[in-house]
């Protein structure tokens, strides 16, 4: 069973990376300030996947209904990651760092 759910779990994070992203987003956009304001996004929500789990590292955990594993850790990983992107992703929620950096960089790039 245990080597069932690392099989899974190595699949989805190979099929789920940053760089895989990044490759898709060159793929599908149509101008390099789209590829910009996307690239921007996806900076943010690796950001704040990263803070996310450094806030996390604060939480007392002794006495914890779920005992620690590295099952529950890819879980959490997984979990991040997909909060992350929706906050970077809702202008509403984004903390501003994908507008600050498309801000700065849209002079560098041609359309």
């Amino acid at each position: 069973m245990n080597n069932y759910i690392s099989s899974i779990g190595n699949a989805y994070m190979s099929n789920s990376s940053d760089l895989t992203a990044i490759e898709n987003i060159k793929s599908g956009a149509k101008s390099e300030k789209e590829q910009l304001k996307k690239v921007a996004t996806e900076f943010e929500s690796i950001f704040v996947a990263k803070m996310l789990t450094e806030m996390d590292k604060t939480v007392d955990k002794e006495g914890s209904l779920f005992q620690e594993s590295k099952y529950l850790d890819n879980l959490k990983s997984f979990m991040y990651n997909d909060i992350a992107r929706e906050i970077s992703s809702n202008p509403h929620t984004s903390i501003g760092v994908a507008k600050q950096l498309y801000t700065q960089l849209e002079k560098t790039v041609k359309g």
